[in-house]
């Protein structure tokens, strides 16, 4: 039977799951001397306890350490890993230019908001290209329309994308695709889109990573809900979990994605 001096066991039988739990005393612990400030034999604790990082509603886990992320779920700067552990994490899927995107990114040392600091801000955008391209500059999609490391669209027909073929990228190349996805494009007057800073200065990180993914806050009370199945439903979770830490090889099919989460897979 479950009593005060059990609150570890209870940890483990809820395997990290919130709860309301009935903690009872027995006749001689009521009248011990630990027990003097009690007056009743039921004790109604309201006892959550998180395994990990975890999200006050994320739920189901993955093989991989993947969670599920949902509503405006995200978790806080300080619960990010560092720059330096992000690196290690996904230097290697980053390729032979690895050491050459990981310095362009340390370059931004300027935060958009107070909500994280610079590091915090290095790291979000280390994950985004993880996220995005898996660090590779000739990635296109979006049926064209997208391209390089964080997948920018341009908009404007006078624009010309950079991309280049992984080992071969400059590093003003490496830079210039960098800066495009943080603070969008100035050439042509206004930026059109705008960079994930500009949308970081007045917004929280989900929902400013929603807005980068699909152009709009759908529902501001989830990010997973997208204007259609073009978007991505995961993106935000995905961040968030690769801001924990998952590496690449730990993220969980699509069909796992729509079946645990309930996040539809884009077309």
């Amino acid at each position: 039977m479950l009593n005060h001096s059990t609150a570890e066991n209870l940890q483990a039988l809820t395997k990290g799951a919130p709860c309301i739990c009935f903690l009872y005393a027995s006749p001689n612990e009521l009248f011990s001397d630990s027990f003097a400030d009690y007056q009743k034999s039921v004790l109604i604790a309201t006892l959550t306890f998180w395994r990990g990082s975890a999200a006050p509603q994320g739920g189901t886990s993955g093989s991989g350490g993947y969670r599920c992320f949902r509503g405006t779920e995200f978790p806080s700067p300080q619960e990010y890993k560092s720059f330096d552990e992000l690196a290690d994490i996904n230097r290697d899927s980053f390729g032979q230019q690895s050491g050459d995107i990981l310095e362009a990114i340390k370059s931004f040392t300027a935060s958009p908001t107070n909500d994280i600091d610079a590091e915090h801000f290095q790291s979000l955008i280390l994950v985004m290209v993880a996220q995005e391209s898996g660090g590779a500059g000739n990635v296109v999609g979006d049926g064209g329309l997208a391209h390089g490391l964080l997948q920018v669209q341009l908009q404007n027909p006078e624009e010309t994308p950079v991309t280049c073929d992984p080992g071969s990228c400059t590093k003003d190349q490496i830079l210039d695709m960098l800066q495009q996805g943080v603070y969008g494009h100035s050439d042509f007057g206004s930026a059109e889109p705008p960079g994930i800073a500009f949308y970081l200065a007045t917004n929280s990180p989900g929902a400013s990573l929603r807005f980068y993914n699909t152009g709009s806050l759908t529902d501001s009370n989830d990010y997973s809900v997208t204007p259609n199945l073009k978007s991505t439903q995961s993106y935000v979770s995905d961040i968030a979990n690769r801001l924990l830490g998952v590496a690449p090889e730990g993220f969980p099919s699509k069909q796992w994605l729509k079946e645990e989460c309930g996040f539809q897979p884009a077309e």
